[in-house]
């Protein structure tokens, strides 16, 4: 594994930098296009292009062993384990919550992390290209399910417009219309029977695959606002409690225990302790969460990690 000064050159550096650039968008609408019409187009294409060209290159090509089950394992019990000590702690009356609202967006921010836009960079950093397999496995087999599941029952119930949910079976077609989903499986079935993709096809996921991190990245500079820091200072700081420090610190020894140390028990360890997942704000502005406050704390979050991330490698390496 690589030491810590190449992952902050090649990691937080670079993801800091598009960061940066992506606030400046913010604030000098470059072209007269808003930041808010950027993140939507961006987001679309992320979703619908380059996120399923990234998970199909990814996973087409990888060795299929224990990791595929345990990521994602780890995964579930880092989020289920986020969403319980939020709703254990957000409700004293230190933090001025308002209502279920504000409740509801610390419950996400807590349960959801942001392992696309900033884990690959920092699993590829630290493996190599193929490091990536770890946040790809986490993030359709682990956060998806729980995202379309736990995390909507969540939005619905807390939030001020929310709707009922009318059959389980609402969930299964939600998660059948994401196409990383589908490139996930279309790559798994071509892995298992040993199908070689021709070159150009290979290339041109690859080349669509690689505009991922970037432009999530972007998304994350242009939703940066500062001005609600100071108002929500209490709910930042018990965020990144239990966000960059008391759910990786389980998820290790999880891990230590189940698969021993290795690759893998860091990678893990690391993933479960990014800051707040970007698309939690898609879920608050739908159903009706303080999103205001959602930001506050994902900007919050994601600022922190920057120090978190170094102090987390120096122990684990």
């Amino acid at each position: 594994m690589s030491s810590l000064a190449p992952v902050l050159q090649q990691a937080l550096l670079p993801v800091g930098t598009i960061m940066g650039l992506g606030y400046i968008w913010r604030r000098l609408r470059p072209g007269g296009v808003d930041a808010v019409a950027a993140r939507r187009a961006i987001g679309a294409l992320v979703m619908y292009v380059f996120y399923p060209a990234l998970a199909f290159h990814t996973v087409v090509r990888v060795e299929l062993n224990a990791e595929l089950i345990v990521a994602p394992a780890l995964t579930m019990f880092a989020i289920l384990l986020g969403m319980g000590l939020a709703w254990g702690l957000f409700r004293h009356r230190v933090f001025r919550l308002s209502g279920n609202a504000q409740l509801g967006a610390l419950i996400l921010a807590c349960g959801l992390p942001n392992i696309i836009s900033l884990g690959i960079p920092v699993m590829q950093a630290l493996f190599g290209p193929q490091g990536a397999r770890y946040a790809i496995y986490s993030d359709i087999l682990g956060i998806n399910p729980l995202f379309w599941s736990l995390a909507l029952w969540v939005a619905v119930r807390c939030g001020t417009h929310g709707q009922e949910l009318e059959t389980p079976a609402q969930f299964g077609r939600v998660l059948l219309k994401l196409p990383p989903v589908w490139a996930f499986v279309i790559a798994i079935g071509l892995n298992l029977a040993g199908i070689q993709l021709a070159p150009g096809l290979d290339k041109a996921a690859s080349m669509l695959g690689y505009a991922t991190m970037p432009c999530m990245l972007l998304t994350v500079g242009m939703s940066l606002s500062f001005g609600h820091f100071v108002r929500w200072w209490r709910s930042i700081v018990g965020v990144a409690v239990i966000k960059l420090a008391l759910i990786p610190v389980a998820v290790y020894a999880i891990a230590r225990l189940t698969v021993g140390p290795g690759d893998l028990t860091v990678a893990t360890t690391l993933l479960m302790g990014m800051p707040t997942m970007m698309a939690s704000m898609i879920l608050s502005e739908r159903f009706g969460l303080d999103t205001e406050l959602l930001a506050a704390v994902m900007v919050g979050s994601t600022l922190l990690y920057f120090g978190a991330l170094p102090l987390a490698m120096s122990i684990l390496m």
